[in-house]
């Protein structure tokens, strides 16, 4: 398909209203990625009417797999197997894994504002695309309701009109940037809200400009993790544009539109990630105790022939199996160390938290 064909394909697949709320949606979710069950699930009623042509989770599913045909959406990987089914029931053994979906950097470039302006439900307005400040204040209210029970509409309505101004900076006045402004504002408002900072699967790479080792490496690591590791990469001085190297050589090994753009590192997503992977900048990366921190020492992509790149992508992929099975590891051990804890007798256990309680500081240091 050439470019000029893939562009009409693109066109035609968005003309579906549904398509363009279900991008909105996908565009401000807060896990980054999604089954078409949990789109379903999430979404209000007047956003998807029972009679509508999206009314059940296969259809869904197939509305999914039209736009990732056209690379406007990205296949990340397998959810669990023993996670839910789309009616509730009860999981059966053998399932196949649910694919998870999550917007591409050209969905939202080329469509993201229109799904933006779109009507969220029957009866709402269709905004004018090109005007930023109607399409910044229905993203405000969106992710108002969205994180309504860890942030006030006017921290969300501050958020994001950081975030436009911040990426107005790195990329200029284009007309994708309030679809910019969503996606971004979307994670860092999620980064926020977990109460699970720290956590080991919750993982950072972060390199210069945020266009090569660090997007090579969150795109390998999401399809081979799939749902068991969260992904966000930055940069320390983040360029406008995702690169077209990296893109085509992350595209012959099947993993299109796993890149996202660039972002600055912000303190919210260090804060946020238990495991931080720096490639050549790591004095710029605040440092929090509890944290994992790697360096990587890989070559920069940039300006490289293909068959270098190809090299780095490899280097890459060995090192991100390694951090995964050692993550793994880690979890098995902790589980162990959980069950192992909850044999101890219950005597034992009891002992220590009524003395602990009358040792003061001092005592408490000695009995150490």
């Amino acid at each position: 398909m050439t470019p000029d064909e893939l562009r009409s394909a693109q066109k035609l697949a968005m003309a579906n209203p549904e398509r363009l709320r279900l991008l909105a949606r996908m565009l401000t979710h807060p896990a980054g990625r999604t089954t078409a069950a949990d789109l379903l699930r999430s979404s209000a009623p007047d956003e998807l009417p029972r009679g509508a042509e999206v009314r059940d989770v296969a259809k869904v599913e197939r509305e999914l797999d039209a736009l990732a045909a056209v690379g406007l959406v990205a296949v990340v990987g397998p959810a669990p197997a023993n996670g839910p089914v789309p009616d509730g029931r009860v999981d059966e053994p053998g399932r196949q894994p649910v694919p998870l979906y999550r917007v591409s950097a050209r969905g939202i470039s080329r469509f993201g504002a229109a799904a933006l302006a779109a009507p969220r439900h029957p009866g709402e307005a269709t905004l004018d695309v090109h005007d930023h400040e109607a399409l910044l204040a229905r993203l405000t209210e969106t992710l108002s309701a969205e994180f309504a029970a860890n942030a006030g509409a006017e921290t969300v309505d501050r958020l994001v009109r950081e975030c436009y101004s911040s990426l107005s900076e790195q990329i200029g006045p284009f007309e994708h940037l309030p679809a910019l402004t969503a996606w971004l504002a979307t994670d860092r408002l999620a980064a926020m809200a977990e109460v699970t900072h720290g956590s080991p699967r919750d993982v950072l790479f972060v390199c210069v400009h945020n266009t090569g080792r660090s997007q090579i490496a969150a795109a390998v690591t999401r399809r081979l993790a799939g749902d068991r590791v969260r992904v966000r990469t930055a940069g320390t001085r983040p360029v406008a544009e995702p690169s077209a190297m990296t893109e085509t050589v992350l595209a012959r090994r099947g993993l299109d539109g796993l890149i996202e753009f660039p972002r600055e590192l912000t303190d919210d997503i260090v804060r946020a990630s238990g495991v931080i992977v720096t490639m050549g900048c790591g004095d710029s990366c605040p440092v929090y105790p509890g944290r994992r921190y790697l360096d990587w020492p890989l070559d920069d992509p940039a300006g490289r022939p293909v068959e270098e790149v190809e090299r780095i992508v490899d280097d890459i992929t060995a090192r991100v199996r390694t951090l995964l099975a050692e993550i793994d590891a880690a979890d098995e051990a902790d589980s162990v160390g959980d069950r192992r804890t909850s044999a101890l007798p219950q005597v034992a256990r009891n002992e220590w938290s009524a003395v602990a309680p009358a040792l003061d500081a001092e005592g408490q240091r000695k009995a150490r």
